[in-house]
Parts: structure tokens; sequence; C-alpha cells
């Protein structure tokens, strides 16, 4: 019964070597936790600030582009026949279409 109580005491009152390795140990996953904690943070918040940049990128671009699709749509109205005649386009008299009723097959219709 001696070796029992004597079992009990070693390893509910440690002695200095034991409680100085507990204690390390014990700051070394306390640090541990710590750095994973600020990584973990740190990560989250330059996502964010990656993110929003991202969208602020991308809202300018989109700015542009629209911008651009105006003036696109601004020219294209101001385009006439006779714009068309100038650069040597002419209009189509006898136009063929193609169509394929199967396969292999393919007919040339005259409109």
């Amino acid at each position: 019964m001696q070796t029992k109580i004597e079992q009990f005491q070693t390893f509910a009152f440690p002695n200095q070597d034991r409680v100085r390795t507990v204690v390390l140990a014990g700051i070394a996953v306390l640090a541990l936790f710590v750095s994973m904690y600020v990584y973990v943070v740190g990560k989250i918040v330059f996502d964010v600030v990656a993110q929003r940049g991202a969208e602020s990128s991308i809202r300018a671009s989109q700015s542009a582009i629209s911008s651009l699709e105006a003036d696109y749509y601004v020219k294209i109205q101001s385009v006439t026949l006779a714009d068309a005649g100038q650069v040597g386009l002419s209009e189509s008299r006898d136009t063929l279409f193609a169509s394929r009723s199967d396969f292999n097959a393919t007919a040339f219709l005259s409109n």
C-alpha cells in the first residue's frame, strides 16, 4: 500500500525537473497556438484586402469597357449606306443561302 501512496505523491506533486518540463511544454504549445492564430487572422485580413483591390480593378475595367461601348454605338449610328459605298461595299443582289436537309447533302437556294 505504501508504494501506491508514493507513486501517487510522485505524480501528484512532481519534483522540480518535471515541473520545468511541463511548464516549457505548455509554453511551447501556447506559442504554437498563438502563432497559428496570428497566421490565420493575417491571412484573412490580407485576403480581404486583396479582394477589395481586385474588385476595384474590375470596377475600373468595367467602366472603361462601358465607355468604349458607348463610343462604339455612337459611331455605329453615324455610319450610313453612303459611307459603305465609299469603302467599297455594295448591296448584294443575288444572295444564296445554304441549307442542310441531312448530314451529307447541301442545297443552294436563291432568294
